[in-house]
């Protein structure tokens, strides 16, 4: 897992600059030699980084190749997934994505700045399209996921726990889940499963799961929870919002474990947002669309034709009246409500797909994730800056702390700290 921190401090000439924290979980580079790390080292502080060691933990300079050649390897040797390809059409789609005009956008800003890496916070990816595994509740407790289990990670105690066990909770009638998406709000963990079961339990609460629900049972062998969600209504309840690839977006009461709208697609849902005036839903899935349906009754509203491929995150802007989807065309769209006839922004990505989209809780800031290497920081006034933060390693999940102090990010790969 990697974490980011961030604080607004002051320069030398007054402006306001932003630093950041980040926190890694894995070991390290495949063929990199392991003496030229500490077996006891855990954490990679921003001091170490001045003296020269990788933020992942590598002293580049005792290796036997540099940190630019192994960036140019892996650029080139990663070869990212499209859906949308087929037999003759291969050349066609690989060209019209490749032919896309994307803004250009400068990405030397730095919003944030280095401060720590903790190595051996393990996290991991369910499956390999969905990579929304990572919450921050507060700057003090970072929920992700390890395996079959959810573990929430203290920055202020440096240490981490243990929140729930699907491996080996007691769900009758079902098999162990792995899961494939998480949040964490309103003080509720929720999680979702390959096939369709959604548990949940209140952090507080010591017990092992507080309520479990099954939500696709009429289809188990292809409802993958790709998506999940935690809201309040209007009415103050608590809702969990489900994309399941059996296409349908369920809204689950948290409290009465009752579904209580059920809206079906016409593509596998991959990925909804619920509007911050909760009036509209945009949803994403397998399919080019981009929907934005009434959330009350499901009613389409508009709908968006302009990816290349399928889509597996959208999010809204706290503005209310712009959104942004990614997509494996390897670009992220930004609309505006009131006109979606074309996208206002186009922005590209460097080597993959864009897999995770979080706007900032002040809409400053939007955090675009790619599936390895690559979290990409802008600036949502036009759009035409960012900060790049440059790793190696999969990508599990990106998120802000509610005062946008940090941004974490999980990186999954067994081999890369």
């Amino acid at each position: 897992m990697l974490s980011l921190r961030h604080e607004p401090m002051d320069d030398f000439f007054g402006q306001t600059t932003h630093e950041y924290e980040l926190s890694s979980t894995d070991s390290y580079l495949p063929h990199f030699t392991s003496e030229n790390q500490t077996q006891s080292q855990t954490i990679i502080t921003e001091e170490m980084c001045i003296r020269g060691i990788d933020m992942q933990g590598i002293d580049w300079f005792k290796e036997r190749i540099t940190r630019d050649q192994y960036r140019s390897q892996r650029n080139k040797e990663y070869e990212s997934y499209l859906s949308c390809k087929s037999g003759d059409d291969d050349y066609t789609i690989e060209n019209r994505i490749q032919a896309q005009k994307t803004k250009n956008v400068t990405t030397n800003e730095e919003y944030y700045t280095f401060k720590s890496s903790k190595l051996d916070e393990k996290c991991s990816i369910g499956h390999f399209q969905l990579r929304n595994l990572l919450w921050a509740t507060n700057k003090n407790n970072i929920y992700y996921v390890c395996g079959d289990t959810v573990r929430q990670w203290s920055p202020q105690r440096q240490s981490s726990s243990q929140v729930i066990d699907l491996a080996t909770a007691n769900r009758p009638g079902s098999v162990s889940l792995k899961i494939t998406s998480m949040a964490c709000a309103h003080g509720i963990l929720f999680a979702g499963g390959f096939k369709g079961e959604c548990v949940w339990k209140v952090v507080q609460d010591t017990s092992s799961i507080s309520n479990q629900f099954n939500t696709t049972n009429e289809c188990r062998s292809i409802g993958i929870t790709n998506y999940t969600d935690i809201v309040k209504d209007q009415r103050g309840i608590t809702l969990g919002i489900v994309s399941n690839n059996d296409a349908t977006i369920k809204c689950i009461n948290l409290e009465t474990a009752q579904i209580e709208q059920k809206f079906s697609l016409p593509f596998a849902a991959n990925c909804s947002s619920l509007s911050p005036d909760s009036k509209m839903l945009c949803l994403v899935g397998d399919s080019t669309e981009t929907l934005i349906v009434d959330a009350d009754n499901g009613k389409s509203v508009v709908s968006i034709n302009e990816h290349h491929d399928f889509s597996f995150a959208c999010c809204w802007n706290p503005d209310g009246r712009t959104f942004a989807t990614g997509n494996q065309d390897r670009t992220t769209r930004v609309y505006d409500i009131r006109n979606t006839s074309k996208a206002m922004y186009v922005l590209g990505s460097n080597v993959g797909a864009i897999r995770s989209l979080h706007y900032s809780h002040d809409g400053q800031y939007l955090a675009a994730a790619e599936p390895i290497d690559f979290v990409h920081i802008y600036e949502t006034n036009n759009y035409e800056s960012s900060q790049v933060i440059d790793m190696f390693g999969d990508i599990a999940g990106v998120s802000f702390t509610p005062e946008d102090q940090s941004l974490y990010i999980a990186n999954a790969n067994d081999k890369l700290g």
